[in-house]
């Protein structure tokens, strides 16, 4: 699980290098599950809260299925904090097997 001081140091290391955290980014969200229904179901409903699907699919050697959702938005420590507890809470509602966390990207036009 993600903790706060886990995105407090990210926002260090990407502020260190230049970042400009006061603007929106590309912001990349995971899950993970055995088989791809699931998946497919949390996709459908992220895609009208404004979030873009932008792959599922099954990984080597584990064979679990991923999903990549992203979303352009500017985040705080706290926010990125609290979009994680939703999609920890998303995951054990809707019995996916994981929430893997996010990444984050420049946004290119």
């Amino acid at each position: 699980m993600i903790s706060k001081a886990d995105l407090q140091q990210l926002f260090r290391k990407m502020q260190k290098a230049g970042w400009n955290m006061d603007q929106e980014l590309a912001w990349g969200y995971f899950f993970k599950h055995q088989t791809i229904e699931p998946l497919q179901e949390i996709a459908q409903e992220l895609e009208l809260e404004g979030y873009e699907v932008i792959d599922i699919n099954q990984s080597f050697p584990d064979e679990m299925f991923w999903l990549q959702l992203e979303k352009i938005e500017q985040h705080s420590i706290n926010s990125l904090h609290q979009r994680n507890q939703e999609f920890y809470q998303l995951a054990e509602k809707r019995h996916i097997k994981q929430y893997d966390g996010m990444d984050v990207s420049p946004v290119y036009f």
